[in-house]
């Protein structure tokens, strides 16, 4: 008998007493986090300047079809572009000397609210550039070829770029 209760002593403090101070540790970790979570902290605010009924058009497009766009160079003259409804050509209005070009365009769209647009203009220069309407900036080359048996001279821009409606 002697052995018997010895095995019930030594289960008391042994490997199963143990799993069960574990398991009881657990428990008592699980109901602190259930705790937290019955009693959420309360819904914050939204201030009536942030609300979504305040605030106007979105000014990320999802095309460049019918929009007019003002470009603003840190080096030369800027303009104003006006797509084509069918996104098919564009009006380039340039700012210092009025001159406006027609022409075709090849807008890709590179990812939500940037755009790589290329055109030629009236002189011949191809312009391609990426206009990027989330954050107002553009990046640009001019390639022109001012002596036709020479290589082309490639001028790079920077500025900024904004939807005008």
């Amino acid at each position: 008998m002697g052995r018997t209760i010895g095995a019930i002593a030594d289960r008391a403090t042994g490997p199963i007493a143990s799993r069960g101070t574990g398991a009881l540790a657990v428990l008592a970790v699980a109901l602190a986090a259930t705790g937290c979570v019955a009693d959420p902290p309360a819904a914050q605010q939204v201030s009536k300047s942030h609300a979504a009924e305040t605030l106007g058009k979105a000014a990320v497009p999802e095309d460049l079809n019918g929009k007019t766009a003002q470009l603003t160079y840190d080096v030369g003259s800027g303009g104003t572009i006006t797509f084509a409804a069918d996104g098919r050509s564009l009006t380039y209005t340039a700012a210092d000397t009025g001159r406006r070009t027609n022409t075709p365009v090849a807008v890709a769209p590179i990812e939500a609210g940037i755009f790589l647009v290329t055109w030629t203009d009236d002189s011949g220069a191809v312009v391609s550039q990426v206009q990027d309407y989330r954050t107002g900036k553009v990046e640009g080359t001019w390639t022109r070829h001012p002596d036709p048996a020479g290589p082309p001279v490639i001028e790079t821009r920077t500025g900024s770029v904004h939807l005008t409606e």
